[in-house]
């Protein structure tokens, strides 16, 4: 890695809607790892006898990932909102965090999927989350560097440095005498005179 940019640890939360869709958010999560972003996965840090529903709560609450990347599709929004299976026991976990720190970005919408009505396909509680559009491969590359530069914290657009205060709000003098100078100039001007009509 160059330089100081120090490498972030995120979470994948999703739903193994079927095996099209695992192999999609493995690719994801293999390609973030390429990308220097440090991925925990439950195919790759769940082993044998171990308890899932231990290992999704240590992951949630833990302090060292930055960021958890929630992948919605229509079988993950069914899931969440009906508190069913792992994604359920996931949802009760990242919904309280929601809604009790409702201005932290940790949790970002990753929509794969959208409704027969065009609605993206997200749970309830992430419902007015902005969201990044992985759905389409027209779209995929610009928002996967979107995803990307959200997660080490470098926008494509940034806030401008502030400058100072221009002259005319800091020398209020310089604001009365360039407002006198046009009073003045007004003055001097003389006044058109308005011809007169003759009548017909």
């Amino acid at each position: 890695m160059q330089g100081s940019l120090s490498q972030p640890k995120i979470f994948i939360s999703y739903s193994g809607t079927s095996p099209q869709h695992e192999h999609w958010v493995l690719d994801l999560a293999e390609r973030l790892s390429s990308d220097g972003v440090i991925v925990v996965l439950d195919k790759w840090d769940l082993r044998e006898g171990q308890d899932k529903h231990a290992f999704m709560e240590q992951t949630v609450h833990d302090e060292t990932i930055q960021k958890i990347i929630v992948i919605c599709e229509r079988g993950y929004q069914e899931k969440a909102n009906d508190r069913r299976g792992g994604v359920g026991t996931e949802t009760q976990l990242i919904s309280k965090q929601v809604y009790e720190k409702t201005g932290q970005a940790k949790f970002i919408p990753v929509v794969r999927e959208y409704d027969e009505h065009g609605k993206a396909c997200m749970p309830h509680f992430m419902a007015s989350r902005i969201y990044i559009d992985l759905s389409s491969d027209e779209t995929f590359e610009e928002n996967y560097q979107k995803l990307v530069r959200n997660l080490y914290e470098k926008p494509l657009l940034k806030r401008p440095a502030l400058g100072t205060a221009p002259a005319y709000i800091i020398d209020d003098d310089q604001v009365q005498t360039k407002t006198s100078r046009k009073i003045k100039r007004d003055q001097r001007r003389p006044h058109k005179r308005t011809p007169e009509r003759s009548g017909g």
